[in-house]
């Protein structure tokens, strides 16, 4: 049960999670999704960044800041802010799928 907890917390799930919710609070214009989006991105970007040893950890900041820009109404900003962390989902995808 423990090691099914860990890859939903750290593995794809989170990070389809965190994309689909980043995506969702953009497009609908609610930070909150946003930031929940943020907060589910912490786990899976403290386990590529090897304990803050690259700079992935700063992932959440970026879906953090997209929310900001939303309060702000600068959408544009928003969507930028977010595409790090397709960025990172889609490079990690095509490592897996390579291997």
């Amino acid at each position: 049960m423990t090691e099914l907890l860990v890859q939903i917390i750290f593995g794809w799930p989170a990070i389809i999670t965190s994309i689909l919710l980043s995506v969702a609070g953009v497009w609908l214009k609610k930070p909150t999704l946003v930031v929940a989006s943020g907060i589910v991105c912490i786990p899976f970007t403290y386990y590529i960044s090897n304990g803050f040893s690259t700079p992935a950890f700063l992932l959440p900041f970026f879906a953090f800041g997209s929310a900001y820009a939303i309060t702000r109404q600068k959408n544009r900003i928003a969507w930028l802010l977010i595409a790090p962390i397709f960025i990172v989902a889609v490079v990690l995808a095509y490592i897996v799928l390579t291997q």
